[in-house]
């Protein structure tokens, strides 16, 4: 399960920040992660990552907002707000949340839900336990110390023919071909699928060669659109097309030009950076 490492849609203003759990958490948790919104700023953009959140709406002051739940996406969406917000959301590995929460995941695609309608009691604690704190270190702190004293409560495992899923799909690019190597029925993969995890096979499918494209398209924006059709197996170029409209809201060819622009300002931004450090120096 921690093999598989997503990307989220690139943005400089996001003023968002990915922070490691705990060691002994990474098997279910792949990150912490931290985004600051100013009032009425550009709604953010948010890819479909495989992962379910647990999202933490605080005041500026750290006051505890609101707890919930966002189930995993099949397609892009919006975040927005109206006032200065901080998150802080605890992002799950695929299955990754299953373990911790008593509760079917068979209605939580595409849904962002008060967690005390799916959890009360871990809402409740959550809230006691991350009030009060007056820095975002001590926040992490407090829940990798909640989480693993969750874990030593745990009584269920996420099914092995998912993780396993995700593991093979380097190996088989093909829907077909990983249904043929896993080693129970499709229809018993589709019942483990969606009670543990919300989705399909063929969705988790699909987001994973988004993401493994996406992931191409990071590392080199000038790269041909045939090339990822061919390697991805995709049926066509207009296949493509419609996926990569579907899980982004663009075309390739801005997907392309955005994430290009992206690196351009990040490398001059790096390049600035380093300069000043060197002016301090001398």
């Amino acid at each position: 399960m921690t093999e598989y490492v997503p990307k989220v849609w690139q943005e400089l203003t996001n003023h968002y920040q990915e922070i490691q759990p705990d060691l002994r958490l990474r098997t279910y948790i792949q990150s912490y992660w931290f985004s600051y919104t100013r009032a009425n700023q550009e709604p953010a953009r948010i890819i479909p990552d495989l992962c379910s959140d647990l999202i933490i709406q605080l005041s500026p002051a750290l006051e505890i907002l609101s707890i919930e739940l966002c189930g995993p996406s099949t397609a892009f969406f919006y975040s927005y707000a109206e006032k200065e917000l901080l998150h802080l959301g605890i992002r799950f590995h695929l299955g990754g949340m299953y373990p911790f929460i008593n509760h079917s995941f068979k209605e939580m695609k595409n849904q962002l839900r008060p967690l005390a309608e799916v959890e009360k009691a871990l809402a409740k604690e959550l809230a006691v336990q991350l009030s009060g704190k007056t820095t975002v270190a001590e926040l992490i702190l407090e829940l990798n110390q909640h989480f693993l004293k969750l874990l030593n409560r745990v009584d269920r495992q996420i099914s092995a023919p998912i993780p396993l899923f995700i593991h093979d799909y380097s190996a088989y690019r093909s829907y077909d071909m990983l249904l043929a190597n896993t080693l129970i029925s499709e229809r018993s993969l589709q019942r483990l699928f969606k009670e543990e995890i919300g989705l399909t096979p063929y969705e988790v499918f699909d987001v994973l060669r988004f993401q493994k494209v996406y992931q191409e398209i990071l590392m080199n924006p000038q790269i041909k659109q045939l090339d990822l059709v061919e390697k991805y197996a995709f049926f066509d170029q207009s296949h493509y097309s419609k996926k990569m409209k579907k899980m982004t809201g663009l075309t390739p060819q801005k997907i392309n030009k955005h994430v290009g622009i992206i690196q351009d300002k990040s490398m001059t931004l790096d390049y600035t950076k380093e300069k000043t450090r060197e002016g301090e120096v001398k």
